[in-house]
């Protein structure tokens, strides 16, 4: 078998005004003293943009792994990114609440 290169790549933080918004909606994420609540919206659109959203289903839960298999199953398939992000932002979350610190979801 002939060897061959593997690349290797950086990592490079995507910006902001590069990020492509989730055509199937959003996630508000909250933190209080006694669950992690995630509220899904779909997309309000005006002149081809999002400019709001309609709240269509709310899921509670304490840990980070469960709240992202029970929303995988819930929602309408998301971007990859939109996947990373959310496990990114409820890892965070679990932390704030196992720790009783106050949570500020992250942008894109």
């Amino acid at each position: 078998m002939a060897d061959k290169e593997i690349p290797l790549i950086q990592a490079k933080k995507t910006t902001e005004k590069d990020v492509l918004l989730d055509p199937n909606g959003f996630f508000v994420i909250e933190v209080d003293r006694k669950t992690i609540r995630v509220e899904y919206y779909s997309n309000v659109y005006k002149n081809k943009r999002i400019v709001s959203g309609i709240l269509q289903k709310v899921f509670t839960g304490t840990s980070a792994d469960a709240l992202s298999d029970t929303i995988a199953s819930h929602v309408p398939p998301l971007r990859p990114e939109h996947y990373l992000y959310l496990g990114r932002e409820l890892q965070k979350a679990q932390l704030a609440f196992e720790h009783q610190k106050k949570y500020i979801q992250g942008g894109c």
